[in-house]
């Protein structure tokens, strides 16, 4: 048995034979470690466990087939980031709406809504009486940290009913910020959250509560839903759940089990502690861990183990919460309790994601996770007094040690609802059965009695924690069915090939390094083979000889392999040309590092990974290549990606078969088999999904979104690539400086991993990775590296170490060390004898985009470039952030070790550092890049490089790219001369680059526009008078005229000028063009204001010699344009193709058959009617076969009296007195919106060009006509019929139409550092903008032609002199304000700003509103363009103090204007002469088009009866109206004029979509928290030139006033009323009852009926009148709520909500409180038709009627009827009851009295005689209830009374009257 052992044994056959004394199952247990090679498979008795090692399976050579590919390169891929910057905190708004809460739990309650977000907390206002409160309130909270941390957070809100003292949870809902933020749009609109009771989840749902939870970061986008009608929703399908979840989530445990932990510092850094070590001295771990686990806002924590670093708890955390949960980490925390205070040791977060699957089917797995270690890192372990890096063992940043690991298991059990019992409990209660009369081999004696304890105790309190969410700790017996683990050793040994650009405060001790795998070779830890005592504990089952394994078994692997994990101290020299870094000679002798450490047999779970990360790297490189392609080249591309495509099928379907083919393995946890099998499925629906692009059956994909598909898979390989449970823990190299440890690099131990199968080994191992070594902890900024280190690591299980020297690079002597002779250890050092010489050529050419580092907003840069041991620095070129050095630097007699060929496949790197020279003080860092040189050996021919870029970092931060290439050239044996020639230096010694690298210059014209400068902010204290723009180019540049004075004129008064430069024909390496705007002052001096860098020049490439209207122009609109045109006749009918106007075209699928009006018809609702007859037919009769002239008759707008006449009639939902205003205009279009996004959702799946934030009107095909006609006919009956509409964008104008760029750009000018703080949002670093706009093209031969006339960039550009203006702003209405006040609310107000012109609308605040309509308009007068930038702004309101600015915006109005969208006035969909929607522009349609066909240069407008031409397009359509009044016709082309303006992008060439009449939604944003929304304006603007004839007057948007009503309610009978109270004398069951009734919201109000004492039946008779007066808004359906919040409230608060009547029955007590009987809730805008009887009022029907079945009160006016009374959804009762609904002055007409009272009186009840009070008659109350029962037993009982006294008497007497007798009668 021995044999094959040895065999396999290889390197390390030496192994002592003292082994063979342990007892066989150790030699088991280690020839399993050696089996794993698999190469002799001899059957051994015995090994029969061994097959679950699981190694063979992978190591089987036969199972993938030998691919063939390259051998293995030497040195790792090139990385040129350096590092990963800091994880930085960022700020963070969560903003919460609670809109209403239904189905509430619990009788006659007061609910009050509490957000709980971390320790911050806020509530709601209560709400009576009621289970269904309405609040509509809004809350913000702020948060500032990292998102790691922030997203743990969770998210409480509970429902409470209020008391005054203590109030009652009713339900809770919680879920983490993560889940929300993962959310599209990171945010949940409009869902019910479920609410539970923690305390009982047997209870199950304690009602709904519908709310928004939004939480956005820094320049996230919020975008606004349309909030959903509020008819019925149906609460189940929109629950607050994340896609893809069931809406029944059933409860489920959550078990957390803690087995053991091994290998915890033995030190704790409390101070008692460290002066108990100094008494004590070390032999005790001073160390007391116990485990913290936290999930959803639980905690639960284990024991303490005293005095212990190798704990074993066996206790678990059970969590109740309801599956899938919304929380996703469990955070495991080790502590160590300190007698003062418990330090935490380190930290582990588990992401349920990545142990579970959410799908459905077979393929989802519930939350499971091993037994499995987990290691834990932190700080470093070093026994100071204070731990520096505390934070780092609480889970913030990079843990920079190993502390540790722990043996963890997670599983969930669902609770009820699945049938199937989970393994897990059945386990368990198994164990709890036998663990009473268990003998306790498993436990130590002490642990049986509490086990039994425990056990014994457990019934009693089962029963209450069970139900309850509280976390519940309790021990466990290990089951059975665990196997106990098998370690392996594995060899870690390390090269060292270069150690430089060590840190000079470093480099003056001597340095040496230190390698470590867990505590395996960490010297100062004293760890060493600290491992193997667990190892022989859990080989042995039982506890005997604890003693006799830690000596036999810790001492043999010592004698097998020395630990060698550092290497020799070595003094660092000085780097030649660079003072700041120190290097080790390690020149020919690099130094070597091994040593073996156990592990458990779990390396399949790395393999697995790193298949996949492989896949995942090679996808992503070759996605690159593809983008770099694509910039070269049209065909490859598209070739490029397929066969990239292919290949990945091909790896998928490799790794699908090896994994199909896995056999049993014993050490497999449930999460592993399960991972796999997700592994393999997601990677066959990915090859699936990938194979559908390559043969596009479906459709034509672009090559873009071929890359976009191919990047997710990326992402989904990437996220299963990282493995939840750990084995073998990261390696950490340690740079120690005098035997102190001073920077480090962490490499995760999968990357090191060796297998012989190629696809399964570690992307680093056996080749030689460049590590930039960091300090731990929390780095400043700058430059972090501490030292370069060139280091060749291999980590594999020893069966294998036959091949740790497989990769090095070839040339070396293996050294041994002369302690140990013999061959069989890994190399004490490397020998490279052969050395040859070099120079290295660093052409540095040029760098673009770099970061700021001066106060001017520019930087001084210049380069140090390292290679090895020598550094050299290009000059500094000052002032500019595009630097072109043109400079060669030159290494000589570097002298490199080893093969030459070696040296040229793969040569050392060189590191390229960016710095900004200073005067005073030190450079500042700007960014770093790393590169590899080009090598040419001495025998091979020279072939000049190309220049490329090289991306630069800092930190995090993408630093420009740098233009550069670096040749390695081999000295041949006749010396330099033998090399490539150089060009000369000029006179500073500078080598230029060679003109054979640098890029091929050809002859450019750069033409600039120069419009003006805007916004300029004080520079040096002085405000900018006289700027100045410079632009430059590769060296050559213009300058603009110097304004004279700004502040009356900021346009420059020359506007174009050119210039020409030598640009590269690669159009790639074309330089960056740079804008400076200096300003001049006093005595000639200039001060630099403000820069642009404009980083690629494509935007502004123009093709030569044709002349263009602009550069920006070819819009995406115009491609799809021409091909439609193409394809019809230009006859009439090409009129008909009316493509929606606010969608960029996308491929129509028939074109010809393009419904005429699908698009018309959903754009402006319904728009044109025919005058016939007001049926909708014609609007959807398909193109074809419809001839035009009555397509067209549906064009005619109406003139307005006749419409409004008409519409007056047809209105049923807005009561008749309504007049159609601008509001009408606005809900219209609001309920358009809505319903085109409710429809959308299905269109836009196909149709994924649909911009996301667009609603989309789509063009419907031919057949789909019918359905379609069908639905509109539905849609319609609830809507005003016809009225005209408007747009209702959801962001700002500027984002639907491209900025208003399309004449000219605006470029924001910097000034002032960027540095990484302020990232990417550069508010405060702007101090101006500069527009103008700039075409590049190559230089015609003969220029004489091109300067003649105006430069092409001028044409059609406007003249830019000043205009005059006058301005009207609209501001309709704000939302999602953030609150200003404490009490959570805003009182705002607008200011408007223009110029030197500030308009304050302070009186007209709104009090206490979140969400206000403000619905002003305001008038400026402007001069363009002094006056172009509008700030509206809107403050908070306050009595005492200043008032606080909520927020602002912006507008350009000068962009505007000048654009060619036209956005000076938007155009309206129909066009009218009075009324609502009266032409408001100045010009009327046909001016209009007249004036664009001029501007344009095109041929018309003809205008013809019934048609109008331009150029060869006829446009035709109703130009004939008849007045209503008098019959005459009129003839009027405005209808037609304003039809062709709308379809304006049709028209080829010059065609562009014009701003239709609309309304934007804007962001309001803060200074102070920059990129956060603090709300948003919905307002519109209106410009209008004053040398056009003047406007009419502004349209009337002021907020609609509610209008007054009065519902009169007569509570006329009661029926089958449930009995409360009991008789005492009968037992019979009677109530006194009454009803309650008021509006919600109007609680104040609340009226009561007289009580019908003593209904025997349940029947009251009241006859009794409510008058509740209201206001109402009939257009948004709302009652608005007018009243003083508190009784301190200064001002009343308006607030809106729907109208909802509430009647309750209530039983009359005298002396205790009544008793709620039950109550009816009734939405008075739809409640379900009453019944006519008592007997067919059924509350089953009346909850789930139909939207057919109900009925508004505001249509029917009067109603009346039975209604059912409830309680806890249980009928208690019926009502009969009349409403009656007049509005104010109707009331004041007729007035009715309240209760019975005059005027029109109510008769009074008709009551049985049963019916008073005991308390105010109780005559009455004895003859009812006493007499009328009772009546025959009171006359017997009285007979008998008489009878009974008749006998008393007679007895009493008679003795006397006898005796009397006798003595008489004798």
């Amino acid at each position: 048995m021995e044999k094959p052992a040895k065999a396999k044994k290889g390197m390390f056959g030496k192994l002592k034979k003292k082994k063979n004394k342990a007892e066989k199952g150790l030699i088991l247990a280690n020839k399993a470690a050696q089996d794993r090679q698999g190469e002799a498979e001899a059957p051994e008795e015995g090994s029969s466990h061994q097959e679950g090692l699981g190694g063979d399976l992978i190591y089987d050579d036969t199972s993938i087939p030998p691919v063939p590919s390259a051998p293995p390169k030497r040195r790792s891929k090139l990385l040129t980031k350096i590092h990963d910057g800091e994880v930085r905190s960022q700020n963070y708004q969560i903003a919460i709406t609670i809109t209403e809460a239904r189905q509430l739990v619990g009788e006659n309650i007061d609910p009050v809504v509490i957000i709980e977000i971390g320790d911050e907390k806020k509530q709601s206002t209560v709400k009576e009486g009621t289970n269904s409160p309405f609040y509509n309130e809004y809350f913000v909270f702020d948060f500032i940290g990292p998102q790691v941390h922030l997203f743990d957070k969770i998210i409480k809100i509970s429902v409470f009913h209020h008391k005054l003292i203590g109030s009652i949870l009713i339900g809770a809902f919680k879920v983490d910020l993560g889940t929300v933020y993962n959310q599209p749009g990171h945010q949940f609109c409009d869902k019910w959250a479920l609410l539970t009771d923690p305390g009982d989840i047997r209870t199950g749902t304690k009602g709904y509560l519908k709310c928004d939870i939004s939480v956005i970061g820094k320049g996230d986008v919020l975008k606004t839903n349309p909030k959903t009608p509020d008819a019925e929703e149906q609460i189940e399908k929109n629950l607050l759940i994340p896609q893809g979840f069931p809406s029944e989530r059933p409860w489920a445990r959550f078990y957390v089990r803690l087995y053991r932990a091994e290998g915890l510092p033995k030190m704790n850094s409390s101070i008692m502690a460290n002066v108990t070590k100094a008494f004590v001295g070390d032999s005790k771990d001073l160390v007391d861990p116990f485990v913290e686990v936290s999930f959803a806002g639980q905690m639960g924590r284990t024991t303490v183990q005293k005095n212990c670093a190798d704990p074993v708890w066996h206790e678990q955390v059970v969590f109740k919460e309801m599956f899938p949960p919304l929380c996703r980490r469990v955070k495991i925390q080790v502590w160590d309790e300190g007698s003062m205070n418990d330090v935490a040791l380190a930290t582990h977060f588990i992401d349920l994601k990545k142990i579970s699957n959410e799908q459905d089917g077979d393929k989802g797995f519930l939350p499971t996770f091993g037994p499995a270690w987990i290691n834990l890192y932190g700080s470093p372990r070093n026994h100071s007094l204070m731990d520096d890096y505390q934070e780092l063992n609480e889970g913030f940043g990079e843990g920079v040690s190993f502390r540790g690991r722990i043996l963890v298991e997670i599983a969930v059990e669902i609770l009820s609802g699945g049938a199937q019992e989970s393994k897990f409990s059945k386990a368990l209660k198994d164990l709890k059965l036998s663990s009473k009369d268990k003998d306790s081999k498993s436990s130590k004696g002490s642990n049986k009695d509490k086990g039994d304890k425990t056990d014994d105790a457990k019934p009693q309190q089962a029963s209450d924690k069970t139900n309850s969410t509280d976390v519940e700790v309790e021990p466990f017996d290990v089951p059975p069915e665990i196997v106990p683990e098998k370690y392996e050793e594995f060899l870690l040994f390390g090269a060292f090939f270069e150690a430089t650009m060590i840190d000079r405060k470093i480099g003056d001790k001597p340095i040496s390094f230190e390698v470590s795998i867990g505590n395996f070779g960490n010297l100062i830890d004293g760890g060493s083979h600290h491992g193997s005592k667990k190892k022989s504990v859990e080989s042995a089952e039982e506890d005997t000889l604890p003693l006799l394994h830690e000596g036999e078994r810790g001492a043999a692997p010592e004698a097998a392999i020395p630990m060698v994990s550092t290497t020799r101290p070595e003094k660092p020299l000085v780097t030649q040309g660079n003072r700041n870094y120190n290097y080790l000679p390690f020149e020919a002798k690099k130094p070597c590092v091994y040593f073996t450490s156990s592990w458990g047999d779990q390396t399949f779970r790395l393999y697995w990974s790193n298949m996949l990360e492989k896949m995942a790297d090679l996808l992503e490189e070759s996605i690159e290549e593809v983008k770099a392609l694509v910039k070269v080249s049209e065909e490859a591309p598209e070739e490029k990606m397929k066969t990239v495509l292919d290949d990945f099928i091909s790896q998928s379907s490799a790794f699908i078969s090896e994994a199909e083919k896995k056999p049993k393995m014993l050490n497999q946890t449930t999460l592993d088999k399960k991972r796999l099998t997700l592994c393999w499925q997601e990677l066959e629906a990915m090859a699936k999904k990938a194979k559908g692009i390559i043969q596009q059956q479906k459709k034509k994909l672009s090559l873009d979104e071929m890359i976009h598909e191919a990047q997710i898979f990326v992402e989904k390989i990437r996220f299963l690539v990282d493995e939840p449970q750990h084995t073998i823990p990261d390696v950490f190299l340690w740079m120690l400086s005098n035997n102190k440890r001073v920077a480090y690099a962490r490499i995760a131990a999968k990357d090191l991993l060796y297998s012989p199968v190629r696809e399964q080994m570690g992307k680093y191992c056996g080749t030689i990775k460049t590590h930039f070594l960091k300090l731990p902890g929390k780095r400043p900024a700058g430059w972090l590296v501490q030292a370069k280190v060139d280091v060749y690591l291999w980590l594999g299980s020893t069966g294998h170490s036959g091949a740790i020297l497989d990769n090095l690079p070839a040339g070396y002597e293996a050294e041994m060390s002369s302690a140990v002779a013999g061959s069989s250890h890994p190399p004490a050092s490397l020998v490279y004898q052969d050395r040859h010489v070099f120079q290295l050529r660093a052409h540095m050419y040029q760098a673009r985009g770099l970061i700021a580092a001066d106060s001017s907003g520019l930087s001084d840069p210049f380069a140090k470039v390292t290679f090895l041991s020598h550094c050299q620095t290009t000059k500094v070129i000052s002032q500019t952030l595009s630097p072109t050095w043109n400079q060669m630097l030159l290494f000589n007699d570097l002298v490199l070790h080893g093969d030459h060929k070696e040296l040229a496949d793969s040569p050392p790197l060189v590191v390229v550092e960016l710095y900004d020279s200073d005067a005073v003080g030190k450079p500042e860092y700007l960014g770093a890049t790393v590169a590899a040189p080009v090598v040419k050996l001495a025998d091979q021919d020279y072939e000049a490089p190309r220049l490329s870029y090289h991306p630069i970092f800092c930190g995090n931060l993408s630093g420009g790219d740098l233009l550069a290439v670096f040749e390695l050239l081999q000295v041949p044996s006749s010396g330099l001369q033998g090399l490539p020639p150089i060009d000369p230096p000029d006179v500073a010694q500078i080598y230029p680059v060679p003109a054979s690298i640098r890029p091929v210059l050809s002859k450019y014209r750069v033409e600039v526009l120069f419009w003006g400068v805007r916004e300029m902010k004080k520079v040096q204290l002085l405000s900018v008078d006289r700027p100045q723009v410079l632009i430059e180019c590769g060296g050559r540049g213009v300058k603009s005229c110097v304004i004279q004075s700004y502040k009356n004129n900021p346009n420059f008064s020359i506007q174009a000028d050119a210039f020409e430069v030598e640009l590269p024909e690669n159009e790639l390496l074309h330089p960056p063009l740079s804008i400076c705007v200096v300003d001049w002052r006093a005595f000639g001096r200039s001060t630099l204001v403000g820069t642009y860098t404009i980083n690629c020049l494509k935007q502004f490439l123009c093709k030569s010699r044709e002349p263009l209207t602009l550069p920006s122009q070819v819009d995406g609109t115009q491609v799809g344009q021409d091909l439609l045109i193409a394809t019809e006749p230009s006859g009439p009918l090409s009129s008909f193709q009316e493509p929606p106007t606010d969608h960029i075209y996308v491929d129509v699928e028939p074109p010809a058959t393009v419904v005429p009006d699908a698009a018309q018809v959903q754009q402006a609702g319904l728009v044109d009617v025919p005058d016939s007859s007001p049926m909708l037919k014609p609007e959807h009769t398909p193109a074809a076969q419809e001839p035009p002239k009555d397509g067209r008759a549906k064009d005619a707008r109406k003139s307005c009296r006749k419409s409004t006449k008409r519409r007056k009639r047809t209105i049923a939902d807005e009561s008749a007195e309504n007049v159609i205003d601008w509001w009408s205009k606005y809900y219209a279009s609001l309920k358009k919106a809505q319903k085109e996004q409710e429809r959308n959702p299905k269109e836009k799946k196909g149709n994924a060009e649909a911009k996301p934030d667009d609603i989309v009107v789509n063009i419907e095909e031919g057949p789909k006509k019918k359905k379609d006609k069908l639905l509109r006919k539905k849609v319609r009956e609830d809507e005003i019929p016809n009225l005209a509409i408007l747009k209702i964008y959801d962001g700002d104008l500027e984002s639907e139409f491209n900025n208003f760029e399309d004449w000219v750009k605006t470029f924001e000018l910097f000034r002032g550092k960027s540095t990484e703080d302020d990232h990417g949002l550069d508010g405060d670093r702007v101090i101006g903008k500069f527009k103008g706009s700039f075409c590049i093209y190559k230089s015609p031969e003969d220029s004489s032609t091109e300067d003649r006339g105006q430069l092409r960039i001028q044409q059609g550009i406007p003249p830019n002199h000043p205009v005059k203006v006058l301005i009207r702003v609209y501001v309709v209405a704000a939302f999602n304000l953030s609150p200003a006040d404490p009490d959570g609310k805003s009182d705002p107000y607008i200011v408007v700003k223009l110029g030197k012109t500030e308009i304050k609308d302070r009186d007209k605040y709104i009090p206490k509103q979140l969400n206000p309509v403000f619905g002003r308009s305001f008038e400026i007068q402007a001069t363009f363009p002094k006056e172009s930038l509008l700030s509206i702004l809107i403050y908070d309101h306050d009595m005492i103090g200043t008032d606080d600015l909520i927020g602002e915006t912006r507008i350009d109005l000068e962009n505007r204007f000048y654009s060619k969208h036209r956005a000076i006035c938007g155009l309206q969909s129909q066009y009218e002469i009075e009324g609502y929607n009266a032409w408001r522009d100045a010009s009327k349609p046909t001016e209009i088009l007249t004036k664009l066909c001029k501007d344009n240069k095109l041929d018309g407008p003809y205008f013809g009866p019934g048609k109008i031409r331009i150029g060869n397009q006829v446009f035709s359509g109703k130009t004939v109206f008849t007045e209503e009044d008098t019959d005459e016709t009129v003839e009027s082309y405005e209808h037609l004029a304003l039809k062709v303006l709308h379809s304006w992008s049709d028209i080829p060439e010059v065609g562009c979509r014009l701003v239709p009449e609309h309304i934007e939604t804007r962001p309001l944003y803060h200074k102070d928290k920059p990129g956060m929304e603090q709300g948003r304006l919905q307002m519109w603007v209106d410009m209008f030139p004053k040398d056009m004839p003047q406007p009419g007057p502004p349209v009337d948007i002021s907020p609609r006033q509610p209008k007054g009503y009065e519902l009169r309610v007569t509570i006329w009978n009661t029926e089958d009323v449930i009995l409360e109270d009991e008789n005492i004398f009968t037992g019979q069951k009677s109530s006194d009852i009454y009803v309650k009734g008021w509006i919600k919201g109007l609680e104040d109000d609340k009226q009561e009926t007289d009580v019908h004492y003593n209904s025997l039946t349940g029947e009251g008779n009241f006859n009794w009148r409510f008058l509740f007066p209201f206001q109402y808004l009939p257009a948004e359906k709302q009652m608005v709520i007018t009243k003083r919040e508190n009784i301190f409230s200064l001002e009343k608060m308006e607030c809106k909500a729907p109208a909802v009547l509430v009647l309750q029955v209530w039983d009359f007590e005298r002396l205790s409180s009544d008793d709620f009987l039950g109550s009816l809730e009734m939405n008075l805008n739809s409640f379900p038709r009453a019944a006519k009887s008592a007997k067919a009022c059924d509350l089953t029907k009346f909850e789930n009627a139909s939207e057919e079945n109900k009925i508004s009160i505001f249509q029917q006016k009067r109603v009346r009827g039975w209604w059912p009374f409830a309680k806890s959804k249980e009928l208690t009762g019926k009502v009969e009851a009349e409403f009656h609904l007049v509005t104010a002055e109707e009331a004041e007409k007729n007035p009715v009295g309240k209760a019975r009272k005059e005027p029109e009186p109510l008769a009074k009840p008709n009551r049985p005689d049963t019916s008073f009070s005991w308390f105010v008659s109780p005559f009455k109350c004895l003859y009812h209830l006493i007499w009328k029962n009772y009546k025959k037993y009171i006359i017997i009982a009285f007979i008998l009374i008489i009878l009974i006294i008749f006998l008393v008497l007679f007895i009493y007497t008679l003795p006397g009257a006898i005796s009397r007798k006798i003595v008489v009668g004798s």
